[in-house]
């Protein structure tokens, strides 16, 4: 009787989790809309400049940094660098959370950014939303942790009964 009073408590917690996996793909995607938009407000600044002089070619604003006499423009081009390439890590990001939901669960926890996964957990906001796909999401999680621990409970009786089985036979020591 203890035991199923776990599995309960334990379906239990695994459906508030599950409730909270959209919850975290939703502030994932606002995470990378933010970053992305404040990284736009300067990445449209360079890119008119590379538009005006170097028919659009930002790489080349960069290289002309990079290869200037002045150490000054030489060290800006580091963080342009940098800036043109969150820009297409967070274009790269939004594209994949475009997709459908399995796809975005998918892709946040196989090949997301690191850095934006571990930001947006450690600033993550706890909240029960009853969508559609949290109550569905929460029971599948809630169904897979029950099916995996009467499986996992199955194993191990299985083992002990073979154990057990073992050390009831007698042993045959051939005379």
């Amino acid at each position: 009787m203890l035991y199923r009073y776990f599995v309960i408590a334990l379906a239990l917690t695994a459906a508030l989790v599950g409730v909270q996996i959209p919850n975290y793909v939703t502030q994932y995607q606002q995470r990378i809309d933010a970053q992305f938009t404040e990284a736009m407000v300067y990445y449209t600044e360079y890119q008119r400049i590379a538009d005006n002089y170097l028919d659009g070619d930002i790489e080349a604003l960069i290289r002309l940094h990079e290869t200037s006499e002045s150490p000054v423009f030489q060290e800006e081009a580091i963080p342009l660098r940098e800036l043109v390439h969150r820009v297409k890590l967070f274009e790269y990001e939004q594209s994949q959370l475009q997709q459908g939901y399995l796809r975005q669960l998918w892709f946040i926890a196989t090949a997301a950014s690191p850095e934006l996964r571990e930001q947006t957990l450690r600033m993550y906001s706890f909240n029960v939303p009853l969508t559609q796909q949290a109550v569905i999401t929460g029971v599948v999680a809630a169904i897979l942790v029950v099916v995996l621990l009467d499986i996992f409970v199955a194993c191990c009786r299985h083992l002990i009964h073979r154990i057990m089985r073992r050390r009831s036979q007698p042993v045959n020591r051939g005379v």
